[in-house]
Parts: structure tokens; sequence; C-alpha cells
């Protein structure tokens, strides 16, 4: 199909190019606002103290990487059944499994660092806040029946989110948008390549290769 021929395709199609994709995002808008429960996020973060107390100057190669991979350590550990389980049971929580409680936190090292945050991910805002503060104080606790070292120290506390971090409503409705856009346009591309009917002279020209002789004009008789 040639661009002439793809433009007057768009032409003939616009409307409907147009109302679908506006129609896909307002359900998308509606959808993600009154069916998608909103997600809050709350965090907290740890400093993790180095097991060897050592000036600046005495840090070496090998102690940074001890620290790095206590860190990663302590991510994996802050998000075992052991603490989850525990939090859950001193917040009196039970309609939340530790498996599912467990794939809602996320533990990041700040700029490689060892500050870590945790985020807890719950539909409560409150809860979520809760949960954050309360893993982070029970593995400040078992961390010393853990690693017999206490390194584990709690710098920030988290707080009552305000806005939830998902859905996201603007964001869905472009994505929705810029899709069945394409999605539409793709599709009134290909019936158009599909479809070999001879509509117009110069169909007759670009499809049998022939020269048009004449025409027959159309017009209405009253």
């Amino acid at each position: 199909m040639e661009l002439k021929q793809f433009l007057i395709m768009i032409r003939k199609k616009f409307v409907f190019i147009i109302l679908i994709p506006i129609l896909v995002s307002v359900i998308t808008a509606l959808g993600s606002v009154f069916f998608i429960s909103p997600v809050y996020e709350a965090s907290s973060t740890l400093y993790i103290i180095s097991q060897n107390t050592v000036s600046e100057e005495d840090v070496t190669y090998n102690e940074l990487l001890k620290n790095q991979q206590l860190v990663k350590d302590y991510r994996e550990l802050i998000k075992s059944k052991q603490i989850v389980k525990t939090a859950l049971e001193e917040l009196k929580i039970t309609d939340i499994s530790p498996d599912e409680l467990s794939k809602n936190i996320t533990v990041t090292s700040k700029n490689d660092t060892r500050v870590l945050e945790i985020s807890v991910k719950d539909t409560y805002p409150v809860r979520s806040m809760e949960l954050s503060n309360k893993i982070c104080e029970v593995f400040a606790k078992k961390s010393i029946n853990i690693t017999k070292i206490a390194n584990v120290s709690i710098v920030d506390a988290a707080e009552v989110p305000k806005t939830p971090v998902k859905p996201k409503p603007l964001l869905y409705t472009s994505i929705a948008f810029l899709t069945s856009l394409c999605a539409t346009i793709g599709v009134f591309y290909l019936f158009e390549i599909l479809n070999e009917t001879i509509k117009t002279s110069e169909d007759i020209g670009t499809y049998l290769e022939l020269n048009v002789l004449g025409t027959i004009p159309s017009f209405k008789i009253k």
C-alpha cells in the first residue's frame, strides 16, 4: 500500500480510529478507579553497622566486599518466613499469610550503602506503615540471634502514606489509548491490504496494470 492510499484509508476510517481508542480509554479509566483496590506503600530504613569496628583509613577492599555481602544477606533475611510470621503475629493480622506479605516487601540498598529501605505494600495505608515498622523492629531483635552481633539500627520509621502507589488511572489510560490506537490502525490497514475489491479507477491501474479508457459518472435521478 502506498502512502497516498494509506492516508486515504485513514481519512475514511478516521471516526472509528478515534472513537475506538477513546472508548477503550474510558473503560480502562473507569475500571482502574472503581474495580481495582488502591495499594499503599510505606517505607522505613535500617542501618547495618559493620561487624568490625574500623576507621575509614583502615577500610580495605575485602572489608567493603564483606559489607556488601552482609547487606545482601540481610535483604534476604528481612523477607524470611521467620521475620514475616513474627511481625504478623505481633500485629495480630490474620488475613495475610507470611508468603503473601513476603511478596509485598521490597528491600533495597540506597546507593550501594549499608542503609536498607524496607517498603511494604498493602491495601490499607495505616497497616502498611505498621507492617514496615514492625518488620524493622522484629528484624533488629532477631538479627542478634541470627548473626550473634547487634549491628542493626533503625534510622527512620515509616509514616502513613497519603496517596496510593497504584492503580495509576492516568498512566493506564494513556497506555490503553496509544495501544488501542495502534491496534485499530493496524487492523484497518490489514483489512485494506487483504481486500482486493476494485473500487476506483486508480485500483485498476494498480492491481490489474490496465489503462482506463473512460469512466461512467454516477448521478442521482430525481
